[in-house]
């Protein structure tokens, strides 16, 4: 009778699973549609996150990432096949937010922004056609897809300032005569600076994330794993700091040409690679067996098939609206094809210009600009320098707030004063105004800058920002671009900024664009 039984639900476990196969087919088929949709109108993210992990050196680890995490989900295929698809409808609103924070990264050219949305659109979407119990089996292989976001570059100031102070101490624990100056370390043999690159950041964030992937392939229990993964935090930084000491030791008893170049590199690629292995061999005495697969699912699954019939149109309506939406703008916004200013005045503010061959007609565009308009106005023994910095609506220029961060030479001048905002009247625009001064010598200079978008002009960056975004995003050319008025000497910020005020004026006038 027992036997009879047992045969019985075997039937039956047979039986359900051949009637599960048809909407399981459904959702795979589903979710593989929706997916390619998504990449290939969303092709550009991808291509920009690529070229993010190749162009900077602390995220080149993150070409494992997606491979790491198909290798995860195909090692834990026969607990997939003990599990059946759910689909949750709850996820769409996770589809349409980061379709929104896609759009808003588009229009707002923020690249993590679009980053995190075609990383987290993989989980998301699996929870989607896949429900909790699939979604929960490749968790963690979903979950560290958020390595794959380049991300934590912040960290590199305080690692720098983390790695000198260790450093500093390793080298008067051994007797070093040393001076720290922020990240300047002098010795008796030379002046040594822990620079960006020193920092350790990209050991520091491949280290976390090799450490969490051993953490979890070889321990099951959370304290374990978290224990490891503190480690595998701590263990860069100090690794980084006594590669830093070394490195200086060599310099001071060795010789500097055995502390830089080649031999510094290849020093620093050896002691990382020797700590790295060590890190893991050290965790291995207390890995675990791997955990047990899931408890096969009884019953028959939801039909799937059935709601693929709306969910896969949902699915694919939401994924497409925002890469429609942001090309329907775009091509709106670059219809316009009106010029941008062509001249500054003869005269601004009580300054006449100085008939020096700066005439304020278009000087040679900087850095694929469309305009760049520059005058001298004033006395030619202390001139005051007008400089205008624009793309043209519907121009597909840089962003001018990359022109901001090129003003001035950083290891020329050093900024002493500001910044601080000055404006002229009640309702006139703001100016940002920086006091300079020469890294040699006496020399002084003073700047004032705003932001233009459209009509409008601000001294704040993030207003610039989000009036042109909202710009964008609604489809209206409008030209953006900078204003920049510059004086060698002692500030006069009061006076530049009527001469800067006038000139907001006059660009307004010579464009016919009102106030």
């Amino acid at each position: 009778m027992s036997e009879g039984r047992t045969r019985g639900s075997a039937i039956e476990r047979a039986m359900a699973s051949r009637a599960g196969a048809a909407p399981q087919i459904a959702v795979h088929l589903g979710f593989v549609a929706c997916m390619v949709a998504f990449i290939v109108l969303y092709a550009s993210s991808y291509r920009s996150l690529v070229k993010t992990w190749a162009d900077t050196g602390t995220f080149q680890y993150a070409f494992l990432i997606f491979p790491i995490c198909a290798v995860l989900v195909w090692g834990r295929r026969h607990w997939l096949a003990r599990v059946a698809a759910r689909p949750r409808p709850i996820a769409f609103t996770g589809v349409a937010a980061l379709g929104a924070l896609w759009i808003v990264g588009a229009v707002a050219d923020i690249n993590l922004a679009r980053h995190i949305a075609a990383v987290l659109i993989w989980p998301v979407m699996v929870y989607l056609f896949y429900g909790p119990r699939v979604t929960g089996v490749i968790a963690f292989a979903l979950g560290y897809l958020l390595f794959a976001i380049p991300f934590g570059n912040f960290m590199v100031g305080p690692l720098q300032t983390v790695t000198a102070h260790l450093s500093v101490l390793a080298l008067e624990l051994t007797g070093v005569p040393v001076v720290m100056d922020g990240h300047f370390i002098d010795t008796p043999a030379s002046a040594w600076h822990v620079a960006q690159a020193c920092s350790g950041i990209k050991f520091f964030v491949a280290t976390t994330a090799f450490g969490v992937l051993y953490a979890h392939l070889f321990y099951t229990r959370l304290r374990r794993r978290l224990v490891f993964v503190g480690f595998a935090l701590v263990v860069p930084i100090i690794a980084n700091a006594l590669r830093v000491y070394f490195t200086i030791l060599i310099g001071e008893y060795l010789g500097l040409q055995y502390a830089t170049g080649t031999d510094h590199l290849i020093f620093g690629w050896q002691f990382f690679g020797t700590v790295l292995v060590l890190l893991f061999v050290c965790g291995w005495p207390w890995h675990q067996a791997p955990p047990s697969g899931p408890e096969p699912d009884h019953g028959l699954p939801e039909d799937g098939a059935a709601r693929m019939r709306w969910m896969v149109p949902v699915a694919l309506a939401l994924i497409v609206l925002p890469a429609t939406w942001y090309a329907v703008t775009g091509l709106l916004a670059a219809s316009d094809d009106r010029p941008g200013p062509a001249t500054l005045p003869a005269q601004l503010a009580d300054y006449r210009a100085l008939n020096d061959g700066s005439n304020g007609n278009s000087a040679p565009p900087e850095r694929g600009l469309d305009v760049h308009l520059s005058r001298r106005y004033g006395d030619i023994a202390r001139p005051i320098r007008v400089d205008y910095l624009g793309i043209d609506a519907g121009s597909d220029g840089p962003d001018i707030l990359d022109i901001r961060r090129g003003l001035y030479d950083t290891s020329t001048w050093q900024v002493v004063a500001g910044p601080t905002t000055v404006k002229v009247g009640g309702n006139g625009p703001g100016f940002t105004t920086l006091t300079l001064k020469a890294t040699r010598g006496d020399g002084a200079r003073v700047l004032l800058y705003a932001y233009r978008i459209g009509a409008r002009w601000t001294p704040s960056p993030l207003h610039f920002k989000l009036w042109q975004s909202i710009d964008r995003l609604l489809g209206q050319p409008t030209p953006a671009g900078m204003l920049v008025v510059s004086e060698a000497g002692r500030p006069r910020p009061a006076k530049l900024a009527r001469v800067a005020a006038d000139a907001t004026a006059s660009l307004r006038r010579a464009e016919g664009s009102g106030s």
